[in-house]
């Protein structure tokens, strides 16, 4: 039986800023309907793959493909149109609602606005979706943000920290939306994550990243967490060591 071709394959990618390298030739790929967890420490060139996967970041090496086409540089604006992103804190206008700011996105993506009454009812923003979104609290603010990163039916999520400053019952409502939304779409997710609990609940590998390398990529399936665990205890040591 033949295997899948892959959603996303990245080879090769690097980032340099003059003499410091923030990515090093990272390679991985992500099969259809996977989520895959991104793992590192502070500063290990997380944000700098995702922001070069979503545009916002040229490479100094490297290309990445998403249904087999390439999305990196001016040739690969189109199929980057297939791609929903949440990086960072969700932005929208304050001063509109909810609604309408799904609205607004919709028109630009060439989406119906059936689609928005939808998302807005499965993030159960129903209720609040005329408040305008500067009245958002965080929880409400994300869940906007997934609404609107899963909006066009994009063939890969990319989400950055999406729990971020979450009290646990809004980390709790936004992971089961990850997954409602992930399995619900079919959608492939790059899920970006400090915290290890949520990428062993969410996602089936984790690639753990230092110093902008790729040092394990680990199946999580039958206490596979294990490992990733005992290479971040592996690297907190290495630390101590050489600050001591």
């Amino acid at each position: 039986m033949s295997t899948p071709e892959p959603i996303l394959r990245v080879e090769g990618l690097s980032k340099r800023y003059g003499a410091f390298e923030a990515l090093r030739g990272l390679s991985f790929a992500i099969a259809p309907g996977e989520t895959v967890g991104l793992l590192g420490r502070n500063g290990a060139g997380k944000s700098t793959a995702i922001r070069i996967l979503c545009g916002l970041a040229r490479p100094s090496a490297g290309q990445a493909w998403l249904r087999g086409e390439p999305i990196l540089g001016t040739r690969g604006v189109a199929h980057r149109r297939l791609i929903g992103a949440m990086v960072e804190a969700p932005r929208f206008y304050p001063q509109l609602s909810g609604r309408r700011n799904l609205l607004q996105l919709a028109r630009l993506l060439g989406v119906d606005a059936a689609r928005v009454q939808a998302l807005l009812a499965q993030v159960e923003l129903t209720e609040r979706a005329d408040v305008p979104f500067g009245r958002y609290s965080m929880g409400m603010k994300q869940r906007l943000g997934l609404a609107a990163a899963f909006l066009h039916g994009p063939a890969l999520a990319i989400l950055d920290e999406p729990t971020t400053g979450l009290d646990p019952v809004g980390q709790r409502q936004v992971r089961d939306l990850i997954r409602q939304l992930s399995a619900g779409e079919g959608v492939s997710t790059l899920l970006c994550s400090h915290q290890l609990d949520e990428v062993a609940e969410l996602c089936g590998r984790a690639l753990v990243l230092e110093r902008g390398a790729l040092i394990l990529e680990q199946p999580l399936a039958d206490g596979g967490i294990a490992a990733v665990e005992a290479c971040f205890r592996e690297l907190a040591a290495h630390s101590a060591g050489s600050a001591a």
